[in-house]
């Protein structure tokens, strides 16, 4: 004789077994084991998003171009604010003799005696 207790056991245990199998909804596999569906996007996005989550670092977007107002070099996408006297602009470090390659448009083509680009 089954005792109550027993059967009570193998009926909730059948239906635990039931519940941890996945269901095919009647559709074909598409033969992977990776239970993304058929048709379903497979790529992740390839861009990061822009700035900083701890606000220090500007967005490239309003980081200042040559010759712009600045206060420190992360204000520039050059990295290198010109702080003078007469005022600060994002600028390049040169030399007398790389002046002319490296201070194009729009910079003067000079360097200033501490060895930034000039303004034109």
């Amino acid at each position: 004789m089954v005792s109550r207790t027993s059967l009570v056991v193998v009926l909730v245990g059948g239906s635990l077994s039931l519940v941890a199998c996945s269901s095919d909804e009647g559709k074909p596999s598409n033969g992977t084991s990776s239970g993304t569906p058929v048709g379903a996007p497979t790529s992740t996005p390839t861009s990061a998003p822009t700035g900083s989550s701890t606000g220090t670092t500007p967005p490239a977007s309003t980081k200042k171009a040559l010759i712009e107002g600045c206060v420190k070099d992360d204000d520039c996408t050059s990295g290198t604010c010109y702080v003078g006297d007469q005022g600060s602009y994002c600028s390049l470090k040169c030399t007398a003799e790389n002046a002319a390659t490296v201070c194009v448009a729009p910079m003067a083509g000079t360097c200033n005696k501490k060895g930034f680009c000039k303004k034109p």
